[in-house]
């Protein structure tokens, strides 16, 4: 990887918008025009996807050797647009390619990357939490039910009696099963208004689900346990203890075959293709360097093998999967980093920390070459 030159300014500054948030951020969402921070206080924090001055334009290539050098900004970043949506921390996913889908209490709305407040349902009931799904629409647990809104707000199914309180919600890319964590359950139903689940597994209180892209295996993040991989074909279950920390951030590469994860003091990647029937756990791929400080939250990238974490000590690197340089993106200090996310097409960054530090970071086609 390529690291951008340039005489003072740092490549947070070069490549990155930053803005304070007033809040501490917990999480992050992409639409086609936006970026949502979800905020502690129960705001959201938008961000025009867009850059009036993206470091493509600012990117010059020496004739003389070819070193790639970047200009810095000459224009003040836009402001972000703050929507209020609850008095509490809510829980937020994208609904659509235009906007997010955010909760308030039993209240599911709609927000617009303008800003734009619409109200979807009213549940009575708290809202556990929501999940996107990967053709549009939104999956809200509730009440020990599980509605799917399509991409519009319309209700496209309901299950009731789902189980009960939901602690996690995933959804298989081909949508045609969702997953559910409830109490020290893992329950798979079918992605339907059909309330008989289609598999079942005791695992432990579970914080955090992620499908593989091919539907083969299910990743949960189980508390004091670690992950734990659920194969459903054939209900096998593979145990993956000793994070020294919690394991937050389950993300999967695009061909199903790496699982990356936050909790440990480097970035942990697992070849879930090396596991054989005698495997009693993947390799482990060393990926960029060893710490004294935890990966807070991890994140894979959408189209190729690089791994973004965010660290306790307010540190984001990217590196290949299993190899040991790392592009420093944000040094440390100023807050951890408690949410981190890829756009869907690979090129901006999203990650904000938990004191109030919001940012998107834009990477030019040559920086990963």
């Amino acid at each position: 990887m390529d690291t951008m030159e340039a005489e003072t300014a740092t490549l947070y500054d070069l490549l990155g918008r930053h803005w304070t948030a007033e809040a501490p951020v917990t999480d992050a969402a992409f639409a086609e025009d936006g970026v949502a921070f979800a905020l502690a206080d129960g705001a959201l924090a938008i961000a025009p996807l867009t850059d009036i001055e993206p470091p493509q334009d600012r990117c010059r290539i020496a004739l003389d050797g070819g070193r790639t050098t970047i200009s810095p900004r000459r224009k003040p970043v836009p402001p972000l647009t703050k929507v209020v949506v609850s008095d509490a921390p809510l829980h937020l996913a994208s609904i659509g390619t235009s906007g997010f889908g955010a909760s308030d209490h039993s209240r599911l709305l709609s927000v617009s990357a303008s800003g734009v407040t619409r109200l979807i349902a009213d549940h009575g009931s708290p809202i556990d939490l929501v999940a996107p799904v990967q053709t549009g629409g939104i999956l809200a647990a509730s009440g020990g039910s599980v509605i799917f809104y399509d991409a519009n707000g319309d209700v496209g199914w309901l299950q009731e009696r789902a189980g009960g309180n939901a602690s996690a919600l995933a959804v298989s890319r081909d949508r045609r099963r969702f997953a559910i964590g409830v109490g020290i359950r893992l329950l798979v139903r079918a992605f339907a208004a059909r309330p008989e689940p289609t598999a079942s597994f005791e695992l432990g209180p579970i914080s955090k689900l992620a499908w593989s892209p091919d539907g083969t295996w299910l990743a949960a993040s189980v508390v004091g346990t670690g992950v734990v991989l659920v194969r459903l074909a054939d209900a096998r279950i593979v145990r993956i203890s000793s994070y020294p920390g919690s394991t937050s951030s389950l993300s999967w590469s695009v061909d199903s075959r790496v699982l990356v994860t936050s909790g440990a003091y480097r970035m942990i990647a697992w070849d879930i293709s090396s596991l054989r029937d005698d495997s009693e756990r993947p390799i482990s791929l060393s990926t960029g360097r060893a710490r004294s400080v935890l990966v807070e939250t991890a994140d894979m990238h959408p189209e190729g093998r690089l791994i973004a974490a965010g660290y306790a000590d307010g540190m984001v690197v990217v590196a290949r999967i299993g190899e040991s340089d790392e592009l420093l993106v944000r040094p440390p200090g100023r807050g951890a980093i408690h949410a981190l996310r890829w756009s869907p097409d690979g090129k901006h960054l999203a990650f904000g920390t938990n004191n109030g530090e919001a940012a998107i970071v834009t990477f030019p086609s040559q920086i990963f070459k």
